[in-house]
């Protein structure tokens, strides 16, 4: 565009700077909108670094793996057990970290539109102060609760006496330090909700070298510190989640990036109380996050009931060795899921904040296209390498065996299970969160348990129960997909 007056002409740019208007490019190109080539490329930009940071966490837990592989096939077991309770408990966090990323990065994408700038700062700072909030209100409680219930709910996956000894003291530990591994969730949610995923991947860097030394010293000793054997890798991992939630805290009263926690924030806001808690935003962080944190809950919970099922099959604690490796494996191809998860959910949720759902459709699709391409590849090597990858984790011929078996139909079932979590990222990014719980009480609870059980005592042991545990993610990734393509998440206004 050009303007004459005279013998000046200006250019649009120009026009922008004298008026002091200022520029929004998207509204410029919504009618066409990016490429799909930009589109692969923003979506990866995000990605990868919290592929390489979820890469790091699952190498801490494959090293703890093998620290306490000389202590016998009950401390594996023991390990695989309480890794379960931790993933259950860890849900709870989703119900912050989830309600974080998307009201924050739709207050990012808010400040794109004109007039709106100030109050997508404002949604930014006021997400942050409060998820420190409910960070204390809920992890307390729940630091209390597990603690007391650490022996009953391995008495509940029918732990034996040995796995029960190595178990009980691991998963108290846990949960004591529970607060810090929740503010560390919630602080690489922060930083991902601008869409700054390097900053907490520098964090896991150091933090992780750390938690695997400290898990070192703590399971074998030195020193003056004695052997805590299993229970020492769950002394050495909150110790680092607590510097790490120390580090998150202390970037966050800096200010870094739009987010920045302000202890002096004006406690007359008519939103906050007294205290300061802004009772309408953390409605709005929970309404989001709590229907995903019912999901985890029931996913994780329907996990321990499916260890309990296999748990009184011939096949013991052989079987839960198995399947405790499987699981941990599964973390390996579940990386890009997740990763994909959150990239998408940040720029799904920062196109609806500008108003541009066409950019936020075609960013659910791209990045559903580029996961699944990514997924054939991750499943197919674990295919390929199960047999390997069981001995070297197993020491027991009989159990690696087992162990090779559990994990070619988990790489199956993964690959549903990855599609799923992608998708259900980008309806995270619009705040449609309610029908995953739907989804996962169905293919879980309803379809997976009972298929389970009646196969296993139909005598197909243990084909029966891996068979159940494939179908409920293809039923769960159909659901979510049909969700998404239908669009009526684009009616959701959080």
């Amino acid at each position: 565009m050009r303007i004459d007056a005279g013998h000046a002409v200006l250019s649009k740019d120009r026009c922008y700077r004298l008026l002091d208007i200022p520029r929004f490019e998207k509204q410029e190109t919504s009618l066409t909108g990016p490429t799909n080539q930009e589109l692969f490329q923003r979506i990866w930009s995000l990605s990868w670094p919290i592929v390489v940071y979820h890469v790091l966490e699952m190498t801490v837990g494959f090293v703890d793996f093998l620290m306490v592989r000389p202590f016998g096939p009950e401390a594996t077991a023991a390990m695989g057990l309480s890794r379960q309770v931790t993933f259950l408990v860890e849900g709870a966090a989703i119900a912050i970290a989830t309600g974080v990323i998307t009201l924050v990065s739709q207050g990012v994408g808010a400040r794109g539109i004109p007039g709106s700038g100030l109050r997508g700062i404002d949604q930014v700072n006021s997400v942050v102060r409060q998820s420190v909030y409910l960070v204390l209100i809920l992890g307390l409680p729940t630091a209390l609760v597990g603690y007391w219930l650490s022996r009953p709910l391995l008495l509940g996956m029918h732990a034996d006496a040995g796995t029960l000894a190595y178990g009980t003291p691991y998963l108290r530990v846990y949960f004591s330090g529970i607060v810090f591994l929740w503010g560390n969730v919630v602080g690489a949610a922060i930083f991902r909700g601008q869409g700054d995923v390097k900053t907490p991947l520098k964090l896991a860097l150091g933090i992780n070298l750390l938690n695997v030394v400290a898990n070192y010293i703590f399971i074998f000793g030195a020193g003056p510190v004695p052997a805590f054997e299993v229970q020492g890798a769950a002394i050495g991992t909150v110790l680092a989640r607590a510097c790490a939630a120390l580090l998150y805290l202390g970037l966050l009263l800096r200010g870094t990036g739009l987010a920045r926690l302000q202890v002096d924030q004006d406690a007359m806001h008519p939103n906050r109380n007294r205290w300061g808690f802004d009772l309408q935003m953390i409605a709005r962080i929970l309404r989001i996050g709590v229907p995903m944190a019912l999901a985890g809950l029931l996913r994780n919970g329907s996990r321990l009931v499916f260890l309990a099922i296999v748990g009184v099959t011939s096949l013991g604690v052989s079987f839960h060795a198995a399947i405790g490796i499987g699981l941990q494996v599964r973390l390996l191809s579940v990386l890009p899921a997740v990763a994909f998860q959150v990239a998408t959910a940040t720029l799904v949720g920062q196109a609806i904040g500008r108003g541009d759902y066409r950019e936020a459709e075609a960013l659910g699709n791209r990045s559903f296209q580029l996961l699944a391409l990514i997924m054939v590849v991750v499943v197919l090597l674990i295919i390929v390498f199960a047999g390997p990858l069981a001995g070297w984790l197993i020491d027991s011929p009989e159990a690696a065996e087992l162990g090779a078996t559990v994990l070619r139909w988990f790489a199956v079932a993964q690959l549903f299970s990855a599609l799923s979590i992608g998708t259900q990222g980008a309806l995270m990014g619009a705040g449609d969160t309610a029908p995953t719980l739907r989804y996962t009480l169905v293919s879980q609870w309803l379809v997976m348990l009972p298929l389970a059980y009646v196969l296993l005592y139909a005598g197909w042991v243990p084909g029966g129960p891996l068979l159940a545990w494939t179908v409920a993610p293809a039923l769960s990734l159909l659901l979510t997909q049909r969700r998404w393509r239908g669009g009526r998440w684009k009616a959701v206004r959080v």
